[in-house]
């Protein structure tokens, strides 16, 4: 065969099949992002009434609920979240890690949820995150509801947010996180009703709301910021007037105030102005993780773990079409606002290095729930109502996941970033399963080591395990006798500030104790010249050269 007719033969096999992978890739595009004409719902998109829609929130707000309410934890927790327990149950506005976590507004929330007739302290503080997470969740399916004109769409983001891992998880701990979704999902709401009714008053309703998520988290500034362009905008286009924007400062205030007032309460109590700044801005902690602009790749990679394991399913794949549906030219303000929050919100968790990053990824997670519900919609047009129903079924596939995900990771070796184990606290499950369904290990860590330690004994502890100890001292169930550090009155670590000589009757008298023998969480002195013996779930401290 002539050289030139092989050549020529090739290149008509190669053209056939460029054009028949781009014939299978137009069609993939098609199936999964192009609509197909609407048979089985035969009104319009648009007419579904007011009423449905709000039917359609109190179903979602009630299954959310339920959801929240059947694996919220019954009780007293480690961590932050025993932080936010004990500054409720105290009363605590400020807190010790300056004003950047003061959090005022949700411990506002917490001081009135302590006045609820049942339960103790610590159950009704974790009811917040349940409460405000049932309320996000809702926000979400009447945002989708009204966009799309239809509830099959809606019930798909609704579902993907409930059950995503970070989110739910945070909705059974006393966490900040779900106040803001709320603030957050219902300041997409305001955006929804300006675009369809062009009035001033939901601009007004906006600002309020962000000001409200400024004294909850400073995470509500992103939003602030691209809510300011947008109004600059929209007055430079002459659709709102210059008169409008001295009401939008004043609701603004009016939701921020109570975080505003804390900072200028400090400066009139004499602090300096650049300690307080420091404090508002960055905490106690140091201001590098804030400022940090590129994330290098191990946080890239990481990033997307976190992502996956919030939706862990194949409907996150409706975020292709979802973001097609962004494009359209209906209610575009509102379209161009939602790419720009989930772009601000999704670049700050990424580069953001903290030990807890993957909770700032939880506004991002509401976010995308949205846009995966409107790719659902518009995958959906034209499809029988079985294909509906899968939908919401994939949706919910991440709960089938999480069960057996814990063994999974064990078995192959995944590290999960945490340090130290802690008794009663199995690492894998308590990080990897977001349900805290009848979870006491807290308690009954620090109920064990109240009855196992000899009388003027004293416990050294750590930020962690201080927590649930702390809740019982201030409860009284723990005994007058056994001094603990770090101290009741001081949430900060104070156990390195500990002295060698404060201690040392004890030090000889065999009764100093510790939680744990990691040297990021003892006494820089305590770390040389002892012995650490384990006895039941605590550590026995003596002098190395004591006999053992």
């Amino acid at each position: 065969m002539p050289q030139s007719e092989q050549s020529s033969r090739r290149l008509r096999a190669a053209r056939a099949a460029g054009f028949w992978g781009w014939w299978n890739l137009s069609r993939l595009w098609e199936f999964f992002v192009m609509p197909r004409p609407n048979h089985f719902h035969t009104k319009e998109r648009r007419s579904g009434s007011s009423s449905r829609a709000w039917r359609g929130y109190l179903v979602a707000f009630g299954a959310a609920l339920l959801l929240y309410l059947a694996s919220m934890s019954p009780g007293v927790l480690w961590q932050d979240s025993g932080i936010a327990q004990l500054r409720a149950l105290r009363g605590d506005l400020y807190g010790d890690l300056g004003l950047a976590l003061a959090h005022p507004l949700y411990y506002l929330l917490a001081f009135a949820f302590q006045w609820l007739p049942f339960a103790e302290s610590a159950f009704k503080t974790n009811l917040v995150s349940v409460l405000f997470g049932a309320v996000t969740v809702a926000n979400v399916f009447l945002v989708l509801r009204l966009v799309t004109g239809h509830w099959r769409g809606a019930m798909v983001g609704a579902v993907a947010l409930a059950v995503a891992h970070t989110f739910w998880q945070h909705c059974t701990l006393a966490e900040v996180y779900t106040v803001s979704t709320a603030l957050l999902s219902a300041e997409v709401l305001c955006l929804l009703q300006y675009a369809r009714t062009g009035r001033a008053r939901w601009l007004v309703v906006l600002f309020l709301a962000n000001g409200l998520g400024i004294s909850n988290h400073l995470l509500a500034a992103l939003s602030l910021a691209g809510y300011g362009v947008m109004t600059l905008w929209l007055v430079i286009r002459g659709r709102v007037r210059w008169s409008l924007l001295p009401w939008l400062g004043v609701a603004w205030l009016a939701g921020a105030g109570l975080y505003l007032g804390m900072i200028v309460a400090q400066i009139a109590a004499g602090a300096s102005v650049g300690e307080v700044m420091h404090s508002a801005l960055f905490g106690t902690r140091s201001a590098s993780p804030v400022l940090n602009l590129l994330p290098d790749t191990r946080q890239l990679i990481t990033s997307g773990l976190y992502l996956g394991l919030s939706f862990p399913t194949p409907a996150a794949l409706l975020i292709v079409p979802g973001l097609v549906a962004l494009r359209a030219r209906e209610l575009r303000l509102l379209r161009i606002m939602l790419v720009v929050l989930l772009a601000v919100h999704l670049v700050w968790a990424v580069r953001y290095e903290v030990p807890d990053q993957y909770t700032f990824f939880i506004p991002a997670l509401v976010l995308l729930a949205m846009v995966i519900g409107q790719g659902a919609d518009r995958f959906l047009q034209g499809r029988s109502r079985r294909w509906v129903y899968g939908l919401v079924a994939a949706a919910a596939l991440p709960v089938v996941v999480y069960v057996p995900l814990p063994g999974i990771a064990r078995a192959t070796g995944v590290q999960l970033g945490v340090s130290r184990s802690v008794p009663y606290r199995d690492t894998y499950d308590y990080f990897l399963r977001p349900w805290k369904t009848c979870y006491h290990g807290a308690e009954r860590f620090a109920q064990e080591v109240c009855a196992m330690l000899p009388p003027g004994a004293v416990l050294i502890a750590d930020s962690t395990t201080v927590r649930p100890i702390h809740y019982l001292q201030l409860t009284g169930r723990w005994r007058d006798d056994v001094r603990v550090y770090p101290l009741l009155e001081r949430e900060a670590a104070n156990a390195f500030i500990l002295s060698e000589q404060a201690i040392s009757q004890e030090l000889a008298d065999g009764l100093v104790y510790t939680v744990n023998v990691h040297p990021a969480y003892l006494p820089r002195w305590l770390r040389k010249g002892y012995r650490f013996t384990k006895t039941g779930l605590i550590y026995h401290v003596t002098p190395e050269t004591s006999p053992p």
